[in-house]
């Protein structure tokens, strides 16, 4: 790690650093996750929205003819699909999606070693990775396997293909991102454009890509899926995007909606605060041990920076400025015209956080250089083991969730017909639709108001489903199975606690309801056994069959189930 950084290194060391380097970061992604592969029910949160439906390639049985589904299906990326159907062959995609979430960890890190590598040889390669294990924003967000999985590691293969020098791979990387993360493909295009458009006026040298014509056919094929994908949600009925004017004063967007968007963070929050949350110790220990692991981290890269390679680093200087222009001039574009670009800060937090990776590393070269100029292979493997464990420690668990609890509750609903539809609180729903293997009638992780075709048709089943939920009359209840086809309900008795009703049932402005629709009340017809018939299904469950209660309700007038609900 001491040989200088403008001496070559040979290849078969380097060969070796990276094997070396890939070995541990597997180790590291075990050991973290470890959790999560030995147990089938611990699974990244968005998992139950991109991923459960992928079971339906293992059994075309489950999910028949299913609203949230279908919208699900068309929501994830065609680059995910595929690379998912393929692996249903030999696993659960559940499974895989962890599997996936390990490869791309360690692809990550090869990434970083060899921009580093480039960048100022064997020195900094190993601090970017190691500055890659000690920040949990990357293993966050590659969790699940999801398509923002592939944001952190084909943005590091995009740049690394340009300090490579290798125009073709700068192609197929940006239809890459196409395929699997769409706004990753419209920064880093518009990264090109920008250094095109700087040469074209005179301002900067050959910006490889795009300097020859038939460079724009990859522009053209990673633009195609991108506006197909946009234009299908359209076409099924799902979209168009709401706009601003949509969104105003409307609760579901705000900082107690289902996501936040009105009004939206602010820059310096996305530029400082979130990242800095995760490299310091916030999450972890709070205010006062973020505070000071701030002050600790400070020092250290100031101390460092003074002995850091900075006219190595003048090589990346270029992409990275363009990159860096691209996000901002995306960030604010996509502030001006909401959703139009979707999500406003998924264009700085990728690049900052990559850019905070790249120059830690370069300053933790300096400080290693000031702490140790002659160390030789002994405090190397000493650090080395210091940081995977403190790694390991800092990364366990992060970004899953263990929903094990209610396992029993899963059971239960997999005895159910496979084409009976649920209902029950959308915050369980999640759960049920991804372990139980069963449609439900809504739920929390697909209810995305910003689709406004999809929500026009989800927003009335969330209002229908507490008002039975909480209904003190048994004919309320059957009422809403009749209408939507309920054949089975799932209670959780912890929702009528005075103290859950009281906090936050759901999000706005569905809490309002669920407090207005319950009132001060104990007399909760669901919780009555005079009412209703039920199933113990775990410590706090209930599984009530409506089947025979619906039909017969069904045949009342003006109770029939509405067309295409089910």
């Amino acid at each position: 790690m001491n040989v200088p950084h403008s001496m070559p290194e040979p290849g078969a060391r380097v060969w070796r650093d990276m094997i070396v380097a890939a070995l541990c970061s597997t180790a590291l992604f075990l050991f973290a996750h470890f959790h999560a592969l030995s147990n089938p029910y611990v699974v990244n949160d968005d998992v139950r929205q991109q991923v459960y439906w992928m079971q339906q390639w293992r059994d075309p049985g489950l999910y028949p003819a299913d609203l949230l589904t279908d919208y699900a299906r068309r929501y994830v990326p065609w680059g995910v699909q595929g690379i998912y159907r393929a692996a249903s062959e030999v696993m659960s995609p559940l499974f895989f999606s962890k599997i996936l979430t390990g490869l791309l960890f360690v692809f990550f890190a090869l990434c970083l070693f060899r921009i580093g590598m480039l960048i100022a040889g064997r020195q900094t390669a190993w601090c970017c990775v190691i500055v890659f294990w000690l920040m949990p924003f990357f293993l966050d967000n590659l969790s699940g396997g999801l398509s923002r999985a592939f944001a952190g590691p084909l943005l590091a293969l995009f740049l690394l293909c340009r300090l490579e020098r290798a125009p073709w791979a700068m192609g197929v990387t940006l239809v890459l991102q196409a395929l699997f993360i769409p706004y990753i493909a419209v920064l880093c295009a518009t990264a090109c454009v920008m250094a095109w458009g700087a040469w074209i006026l005179g301002r900067s040298p050959s910006p490889l890509f795009l300097s020859r014509p038939f460079h724009f056919m990859f522009l053209l094929a990673a633009a195609v899926p991108v506006y197909c994908m946009n234009s299908g949600m359209d076409h099924a009925g799902f979209g168009p995007l709401a706009t601003a004017a949509d969104m105003a004063g409307h609760p579901e967007f705000g900082i107690h909606g289902r996501y936040w968007i009105l009004p939206g963070p602010s820059v310096f929050r996305d530029l400082v605060v979130e990242p800095w949350e995760y490299i310091a110790l916030f999450r972890e220990g709070g205010t006062v041990a973020g505070i000071v692991s701030v002050a600790i981290i400070v020092i250290a890269l100031l101390s460092g920076a003074a002995r850091a390679p900075w006219r190595s680093f003048e090589k990346v200087a270029a992409p990275v400025l363009y990159l860096a222009l691209a996000s901002l001039v995306l960030y604010v574009l996509a502030r001006v015209f909401l959703l139009r670009l979707f999500i406003p800060s998924r264009y700085l937090m990728y690049t900052v956080n990559l850019f905070y990776c790249l120059g830690f590393a370069v300053c933790l070269q300096g400080l290693w250089r000031r702490l140790a100029p002659r160390g030789g292979p002994l405090p190397v493997v000493l650090v080395l083991v210091l940081v995977l464990v403190s790694s390991g420690l800092r990364l366990r668990g992060v970004a899953v969730f263990d929903y094990s609890a209610d396992a029993e509750l899963y059971r239960a609903v997999e005895r159910t017909p496979k084409q009976a539809l649920i209902a029950g609180h959308p915050a369980t729903m999640d759960n049920v639709m991804t372990f139980g293997r069963r449609k439900v009638l809504a739920s929390f992780e697909l209810a995305h108001p910003w689709c406004k075709g999809y929500w026009a048709r989800v927003k009335p089943r969330l209002e229908d489903t507490f008002k039975a939920y909480y209904a003190a009359d048994a004919q309320t209840v059957i009422a809403f199975c009749a209408r939507y086809g309920i054949d089975f309900l799932v209670v959780d008795e912890r929702h009528y606690e005075p103290s859950f009703i009281a906090g936050r049932p759901f999000f706005a402005p569905f809490d309002d309801l669920i407090r207005n629709v319950a009132g001060q009340r104990r007399d909760f017809a669901l919780l009555s056994p005079e009412c209703f018939d039920s199933m113990k299904a775990g410590r706090h469950h209930r599984l009530i069959d409506m089947r025979q209660l619906r039909k017969a309700a069904a045949t009342e007038p003006g109770n029939a189930a509405f067309p295409g609900e089910r």
